[in-house]
């Protein structure tokens, strides 16, 4: 059978404790509106890629 594909999960944290995570397009232009919005300030995918981290890193690993 063969192994299913998955998107990677990315998380963005806003120092004014705004979060998002999702795929990377999703969590892209989630977080470009929030800046835009809360803070009147304009993010590159670049920059907002380079803030984000990987979400599955803060889930707990599940036991087999």
């Amino acid at each position: 059978m063969p192994e299913e594909t998955r998107e990677e999960m990315l998380r963005v944290r806003c120092a004014c404790g705004w979060e998002t995570s999702g795929p990377e397009d999703t969590v892209v232009e989630s977080t470009q509106e929030h800046g835009r919005r809360a803070h009147n300030m304009l993010a590159t995918r670049e920059q907002i890629l380079e803030m984000a981290v990987d979400a599955s890193e803060e889930r707990p690993r599940p036991t087999t």
